[in-house]
């Protein structure tokens, strides 16, 4: 039984046991920073159906090493990059002919049918002008434009000197602007 004096003394919580405060950190982590990956995944060329495959594949190698990391975003993007290179050349052999966008679709908040066609349209044309980029210019452009990094960030993570981010990033907006125009006129053509 315990003393008056033992009952009175302030307890003192015991912190939580290190398998759980791994597994949350963890969980924040993946968090953080699944918009990113999956944006470079695309940003890559990994078709939509394999994106959050891809993803996970990314998450577990970066999961294992995730107390040593220092830079994490630029890890992050070196591993997505090697991991959607793999992705594609698997793809390419076992090609499945799903629909891409079907996981699109299931969402608890879907738009109407019009809607839809138009989101749909409107990703089309965006990846049929940053696909038709060199991969170095694309991947410099979507990094900056679609991932708002900085250009020193950009360098850091790639290994590239600062001028060439630079001139990279100026030549994929004119290959952009130029790519957006010749859609438009496109589109204006097919629609008289």
């Amino acid at each position: 039984m315990l003393s008056a004096a033992e009952s009175s003394a302030p307890r003192i919580m015991s912190p939580p046991p290190p398998r759980a405060v791994e597994q949350a950190r963890a969980r924040a982590f993946v968090c953080a920073h699944t918009g990113f990956v999956s944006r470079v995944l695309w940003a890559a060329g990994v078709p939509r159906a394999a994106i959050d495959d891809a993803a996970q594949l990314v998450f577990l190698v970066a999961l294992k090493q995730l107390g040593e990391l220092r830079d994490e975003r630029a890890f992050l993007y070196s591993v997505a990059v090697r991991t959607a290179k793999a992705t594609k050349r698997h793809e390419a052999k076992s090609r499945l002919g799903s629909d891409p966008d079907a996981a699109d679709t299931l969402s608890a908040n879907q738009p109407g049918p019009d809607e839809l066609v138009g989101q749909k349209r409107a990703r089309e044309l965006l990846d049929e002008i940053i696909d038709g980029m060199p991969e170095a210019i694309r991947t410099v452009f979507v990094l900056y434009e679609l991932e708002s990094m900085t250009m020193a960030e950009i360098a850091t993570a790639l290994g590239l000197a600062p001028g060439t981010v630079a001139s990279r990033l100026r030549r994929g907006r004119e290959l952009f602007q130029a790519g957006a125009r010749r859609l438009q006129l496109r589109e204006q053509a097919g629609a008289t």
